[in-house]
């Protein structure tokens, strides 16, 4: 378990732009990025500019699938990896400085990328853009004031994060959910443990609006209620994955011995921190995961960038 003083401060390992030219990005640095994402904001000029310029180096992601994904570098043949297959993702990843654009990639295939990226060693600098604005929700009568996905696959691991044993018969368990906007989600996959967890929620405080936190408790305030969790939220900056691990190790001081499900279920960079956390504290954490559907036009336009500096994880390493 990573100690809270090794966790790097955010300001130094985190870069913020309203767009992305060049000089973002370092000379021997390779672009990683899927070729056609489906939202604006994951639709970077400097990506095609990069793609058509010859002058850097890039790995398209292609062919997504629920298990599966197509990788090619410099635009030559594509090689399909199981997302499952850490080795070769780490083989195709070796030796390389890697700028991983996650804004339109969804959580199966940019978490397995990023634990192949700890397992290799490599240097990794992670890009995600905020949409300017989400779809608001036709109903009144809905629980969240966005709308965001049509369905959800369920419960199910994520590539590289099934965890066999799970806690002992008679250890505590504790359930951190990431809120976001739609409150239907950490409550279906808090009904699936048994026994009961205490819960606790992190909110992202401040939001990436000033309306975002308080929009967020409203969108779970049935689960904060049923959980009797509404004195245990804890709070961590929304577009800071390095707070959110921060975070996260702070209530494992506060519960040394727990067995801790993470619900990555609210902003990406929320995601990010939690996903990362339990890829350095596998054997007594688990990540659980409803794989949305999402929307077509849920977002719109983009708004800050943010590019989160991980280097070779050595922060992160016991």
């Amino acid at each position: 378990m990573s100690s809270l003083s090794s966790v790097p401060i955010p300001p130094t390992n985190t870069l913020r732009f309203q767009e992305l030219n060049i000089d973002a990005l370092h000379q021997d640095e390779w672009l990683v990025a899927p070729v056609d994402p489906s939202e604006q904001r994951a639709k970077v000029p400097l990506w095609d500019t990069i793609r058509a310029s010859h002058g850097r180096n890039y790995i398209d992601i292609t062919d997504i699938s629920n298990d599966s994904i197509s990788m090619a570098i410099n635009g030559k043949s594509k090689t399909a990896v199981a997302l499952t297959d850490e080795v070769t993702l780490s083989a195709i990843l070796r030796d390389k400085k890697i700028l991983l654009d996650i804004s339109g990639l969804p959580h199966h295939v940019w978490a397995p990328l990023l634990k192949a990226a700890y397992i290799g060693h490599i240097n990794v600098r992670v890009v995600y853009s905020e949409p300017e604005s989400y779809r608001p929700h036709d109903s009144p009568a809905s629980d969240s004031l966005f709308d965001l996905s049509t369905e959800f696959g369920g419960l199910a691991p994520l590539p590289g994060f099934a965890q066999l044993l799970g806690p002992d018969d008679n250890q505590e368990r504790i359930f951190i959910a990431l809120l976001g906007f739609e409150g239907n989600r950490p409550r279906s996959l808090v009904y699936t443990l048994d026994p009961e967890p205490k819960v606790v929620p992190i909110v992202g405080v401040p939001g990436f609006q000033h309306e975002f936190p308080s929009y967020t408790v409203t969108s779970n305030k049935e689960l904060l209620r049923e959980f009797n969790a509404y004195h245990d939220i804890r709070y961590s900056k929304a577009s800071c994955p390095f707070d959110t691990y921060k975070a996260i190790n702070e209530i494992r001081t506060d519960f040394p011995d727990a067995y801790m499900y993470l619900a990555p279920v609210g902003t990406k960079p929320h995601s990010l921190g939690a996903i990362l956390y339990a890829i350095t504290n596998s054997t007594d954490t688990e990540i659980l995961f409803d794989h949305p559907v999402r929307k077509t036009g849920r977002t719109k336009g983009v708004g800050m960038i943010h590019i989160y500096d991980f280097g070779d994880f050595r922060d992160y390493r016991p």
